[in-house]
């Protein structure tokens, strides 16, 4: 005989209760576990933000004119840490090009000249104002995520705050990276975006006694022969912190110079997918320039307009190596990649001619060779 199990109805119907309760508490429960994540990264990011704030702000005491009180410092970081930068309409495509130029020239100076009011050092003014902009990322990242972490939890917007605790892995690799390349700036080392300026440096050593032009602001246009080619080296001003104004530089070596370069060769970092290696040297036709576009348009527009071929020289590497001190494949990767300009310009330029050079990248902690004082 089989023993008969009864079944008591309450409990029966208190399981059922149970099961619905939970099934409806299930998304309100995911969504505490997402926002407690988010909430943490939060944490995590507002250390980060405090301490690069307090090295900078070290950094500018350090530095500072003796007549700068503490109290300024501090101000003037506050200000600069929310600092603003608006683009121009694009309602009317014709002509934006120019106008992002001008913003972007009135930024550059207005934040170093907010720099140069408290320091006095002209190399520092550039790289602490390089180190203040990142921590401005850092800050602008911030409240960009508490901004969708809040409005995630006042509308109980579950599908919001799942996209958002997606995101947070690479939110934390790029915050870990632009807080490092605080300390970077500071300290005034190569970073990986360094690259191509180091490249221009290794090929003026190359040359015997090259004539600088400077002409172009926090640019240096360096003039030079290496075996009966005669090189126009464009590179931005070091060792202080800044990308120049490499276009400029490009217009005056056509237009002041009188130059006709047989070729516009360019050696510019760039991101690397995860399947490939720090350090791979990649070749191609056209400029290799990042960032907004301004200056590769204009180089382009000049290249086009006096019929000069465009090679570029691509130095792979991670977006955490590009904006950190300079690792040790990365500069095997600029030496292999200083031979191989040379080799280019020993192949397709022939004696007598010339080649325009051009080192793109921050040049933090790279100065040029041969210059006098």
């Amino acid at each position: 005989m089989y023993a008969q199990t009864t079944y008591d109805p309450m409990w029966y119907l208190i399981s059922i209760l149970v099961w619905f309760a939970l099934i409806f508490m299930l998304q309100d429960l995911q969504m505490y576990r997402y926002l407690s994540q988010v909430s943490g990264f939060l944490s995590y990011l507002g250390q980060l933000l405090n301490a690069a704030s307090a090295n900078v702000l070290s950094a500018l005491d350090k530095f500072k004119r003796r007549e700068v009180q503490r109290s300024e410092l501090e101000s003037t970081l506050r200000r600069m840490v929310d600092f603003a930068v608006i683009e121009p309409t694009s309602l009317d495509p014709n002509g934006i090009v120019p106008k992002y130029k001008h913003i972007l020239n009135t930024y550059v100076e207005t934040y170093e000249g907010e720099i140069r009011r408290l320091v006095e050092d002209g190399v520092v003014v550039k790289n602490l104002a390089t180190a203040v902009e990142a921590l401005r990322y850092m800050n602008f990242i911030y409240k960009v995520v508490d901004h969708y972490y809040k409005t995630a939890r006042k509308y109980k917007a579950f599908y919001l705050v799942i996209q958002l605790t997606m995101l947070l892995p690479l939110l934390k690799e790029l915050t870990d990276t632009v807080n490092e390349a605080v300390t970077s700036f500071i300290k005034g080392v190569p970073i990986g975006d360094s690259a191509g300026p180091l490249v221009a440096y290794n090929i003026l050593n190359q040359c015997g006694a090259p004539v600088y032009h400077n002409d172009v602001k926090d640019t240096v246009v360096a003039e030079c022969i290496y075996d009966g080619r005669r090189l126009y080296v464009i590179k931005a001003r070091g060792p202080g912190s800044t990308v120049g104004r490499l276009d400029e530089a490009v217009e005056y070596v056509f237009q002041k110079l009188g130059a006709k370069p047989k070729y516009i060769v360019s050696i510019d970092a760039t991101l690397r997918l995860e399947g490939e290696k720090t350090g791979e040297v990649a070749e191609g036709i056209g400029m290799a320039m990042g960032g907004v576009g301004v200056e590769k348009f204009n180089i382009e527009s000049y290249a086009t307009k006096y019929g000069v071929p465009l090679y570029a020289f691509l130095i792979k590497m991670r977006q955490s190596e590009a904006l950190t001190t300079m690792t040790g494949e990365i500069y095997n990767a600029v030496n292999h990649t200083t031979k191989r300009v040379l080799e280019f310009i020993s192949s397709n330029v022939a004696p007598g001619e010339s080649v325009l050079v051009i080192g793109v990248g921050n040049t933090v902690g790279v100065g040029q060779p041969f210059e006098a004082s």
